[in-house]
């Protein structure tokens, strides 16, 4: 075969690999980023309040800036020409990005990141819920499933085979549920900005905005860690790479792989959020509790099933 021949599917073979390398990598930072506040949690006095305003404010505040800089101001500020889109990117700020911030935070505070990002990933089945009432309609066989490896896989994880007691604590469960539920917010009020004015805008400004609001609430320059290299190196982490970076490799890899391919890898967060827990935070599960997360990350696989349109790019609280 001719080489010239070959060229394209070098090039196709290069960019599907790149897609990949930087969905993984973002997944996997944002399996990090749980476990890294976990740390802090319980090394400094830090609160939940603390975090989210310091991570909100400056990740909102350098991709405000990265939207400027690459897009234009007219681009960056199409939403608040209007006084709808305005109104709906306001209320997403404060219930969907602020809620999935504070109720992720908030069970990793009372559990760790391993549990909180695994019970995040039982939205699907709000998601399913609501669709089904809205639409009038049985959910499909593979909706079924979904849902019922979900409540199953949350069922093992929260008993881990003894039903007699619970091994995540009952506060810490009822802030997983939230983060479901404000999950699923925020994957489904955003859809029509994202459609009109782009992602990136909308997401600079929901972190931006919510972090613009807990600073009411929590001044970032109030109740920070203590002032040492650890620290500084940690939170860095936390806004720029687990963060903006995380984010930004998202949003690349979207026009190189399948939207089959981009679900399958999504996988990588619970994952790794779990990996991590289990060999450097000292959580562990039996295997009970092993079946459970399995069964709930298993909803992914069984979501990109169906798939033939391109997915809508969901900002990510991790």
């Amino acid at each position: 075969m001719d080489e010239k021949a070959l060229t394209p599917i070098s090039s196709a073979k290069h960019l599907r690999n790149k897609g990949i390398i930087l969905s993984l990598t973002s997944q996997i930072l944002w399996g990090t980023t749980g476990n890294v506040a976990q740390y802090l949690f319980s090394t400094t006095h830090i609160t939940v309040n603390w975090i989210i305003s310091f991570r909100m404010i400056l990740a909102g505040f350098i991709l405000l800036g990265f939207t400027w800089m690459t897009k234009g101001l007219k681009y960056t500020t199409a939403v608040w020409h209007g006084k709808k889109s305005a109104i709906s990117l306001l209320i997403f700020s404060i219930f969907g990005m602020l809620g999935i911030q504070l109720t992720y935070f908030m069970t990793i505070k009372y559990s760790n990141a391993a549990t909180a990002t695994i019970l995040q990933f039982t939205s699907p089945v709000v998601i399913i819920a609501y669709v089904a009432i809205r639409h009038r309609k049985w959910p499909s066989f593979l909706e079924m499933i979904t849902v019922l490896f979900a409540v199953v896989g949350t069922f093992l994880l929260i008993t881990q085979g003894d039903l007699s007691t619970l091994s995540v604590p009952l506060t810490a469960l009822i802030w997983g549920l939230l983060l479901a539920a404000s999950n699923s917010l925020y994957i489904l009020m955003p859809i029509k900005l994202l459609h009109d004015f782009g992602t990136l805008p909308i997401v600079a400004w929901a972190f931006f905005i919510g972090g613009v609001i807990m600073n009411f609430v929590q001044p970032a320059w109030v109740g920070g860690p203590p002032v040492s290299w650890a620290n500084f190196w940690i939170l860095l982490f936390m806004v720029v790479p687990a963060t903006v970076f995380a984010y930004m490799m998202e949003l690349l890899s979207i026009p190189l792989l399948p939207p089959v391919t981009i679900s399958l890898l999504q996988a990588a967060e619970p994952i790794s959020a779990t990996l991590i827990a289990v060999f450097f935070m000292g959580v562990s599960f039996n295997w009970i509790g092993v079946i459970g997360i399995v069964l709930v990350i298993g909803t992914v696989f069984v979501e990109a099933i169906p798939y033939h349109k391109k997915p809508v790019i969901k900002p990510k609280n991790g």
